[in-house]
């Protein structure tokens, strides 16, 4: 009864700091719109989860932006990891000729005072995991910024909730760009603060999927294009205790290759499993580090074969089909309209999906088996495609951006209307 009372008394404050917070954001907002030039930081943590391409360009191209994006420390997985993730982080932005500064000088150990250094206007976060990284960068210290965050991963499950919709950075941001109608609804139903802070844009994770004037270079090994570019896809939730049983991959592994072999005349197959497969195999009774290692590396070794632990636009963007059982490219995928198959166990996972999940789980081919697999595979190289006017249908009427433009482009022009200036898009 105790606990129960605690409970409510503790949702009563935070509705309170909340709606607080809110209010406050209405006087510096206003208090901004004086400016004439305004700062803006994106705090990046990993580089996989990185959306920000297109926005960050939007932006730096405007001179009324000062942009920088500070490399944050992901404390959860150790100091050597953190510092690893770091440099991987600063040297891949570093490539791209972005303005980027590291919040840790691993040297002085020290940490980078943000609001000295750079004058924060507008953050941007790309997570939203409270104790991912340092409490010097949560967003509970930058609650006199205009804080902003458009979701890393396309958001599909219907099992995560409350770390999707309403963890404490959701509710207490200014603006949280939303992917779809559906998302927006579900804002509505699962966060405190019922989405009143939630904007539709489009998914910043796809503008390059659906940007006509992009020009994605081709990483396939071989070049002809009458071999067909089959992804396979396996997600990381293998073992025991997983929040999500998506993967099946323990079952696939060696028939996948098998498959590669059998069709060697026919098709290539790139194998891009997820970032965190490898640490999960490492501690799996079956496999650890020295099997698992020898196995990604036996993927390059193949003729018609290949692994692929990079950027996925341009693998997407050139493949021919995809077979998966992942969770955002159940729904990232479906922007390049071309078929795809979901590995499941059995026909009660379409029930871990939420609203917009189901729908694009739909207009899968599903594999039970490895007959299926085997099936979709023939079909691909026979050209045999027959959910495709589904598919199309989906994308045009739930999936793309609003307005016709890019979700990044929507992003930049919320922030110019709201800043009272003039879009220069």
């Amino acid at each position: 009864m105790i606990e129960k009372l605690f409970n409510v008394l503790r949702k009563v404050k935070w509705n309170v700091v909340y709606k607080y917070q809110l209010y406050r954001y209405s006087i510096i907002l206003k208090r901004k719109q004086k400016k004439k030039c305004f700062n803006i930081v994106f705090f990046a943590t990993f580089a996989s989860t990185w959306k920000y391409d297109y926005l960050y360009n939007l932006l730096v191209k405007d001179k009324r932006f000062n942009v920088t994006i500070i490399v944050c420390p992901v404390i959860n997985y150790g100091y050597d990891y953190m510092v690893e993730e770091m440099e991987r982080c600063y040297i891949l932005f570093k490539t791209k000729g972005y303005n980027v500064i590291k919040s840790y000088n691993k040297e002085e150990e020290n940490y980078l005072d943000v609001k000295k250094t750079c004058g924060p206007d507008i953050v941007f976060y790309t997570n939203p995991y409270k104790g991912l990284i340092d409490d010097r960068y949560y967003i509970t210290n930058f609650l006199d910024c205009l804080t902003c965050y458009a979701p890393y991963c396309f958001r599909e499950s219907a099992i995560l909730d409350e770390l999707e919709y309403n963890q404490l950075l959701h509710n207490l941001l200014w603006i949280h760009f939303y992917e779809t109608n559906s998302h927006v609804k579900l804002s509505y139903e699962k966060s405190d603060i019922k989405g009143k802070n939630v904007i539709l844009t489009g998914y910043s994770g796809i503008d390059r999927l659906i940007d006509k004037s992009y020009t994605p270079i081709d990483p396939w090994k071989k070049k002809e294009r009458n071999i067909k570019r089959i992804i396979w896809a396996p997600h990381h939730t293998v073992g025991e205790n997983q929040p999500m049983n998506y993967s099946n991959f323990p079952l696939y592994a060696e028939f996948m290759q098998c498959m590669a072999i059998k069709y060697e005349k026919n098709i290539q197959m790139a194998f891009k499993p997820h970032p965190l497969l490898k640490e999960k195999l490492y501690k799996l009774p079956n496999w650890g580090k020295e099997k698992t290692d020898l196995y990604y590396q036996s993927w390059n070794k193949m003729s018609n074969g290949m692994l692929c632990e990079s950027d996925y636009i341009d693998l997407f963007l050139t493949s021919d089909a995809m077979i998966h059982d992942s969770g955002s490219f159940l729904i990232e995928y479906i922007y390049v309209n071309k078929p795809v198959q979901r590995i499941i166990s059995n026909f009660e996972a379409r029930n871990d999906f939420n609203s917009i999940g189901k729908k694009c789980f739909d207009i899968h081919y599903l594999a039970q088996q490895k007959a299926d697999v085997e099936a979709f595979i023939l079909n691909v190289i026979n050209g045999v495609d027959p959910l495709k006017e589904k598919r199309t249908l989906l994308l045009e009427e739930e999936l793309m951006p609003p307005n016709g433009i890019l979700a990044s482009e929507n992003i930049y022009n919320y922030l110019c209307k709201q800043l009272k200036i003039e879009s220069r898009r």
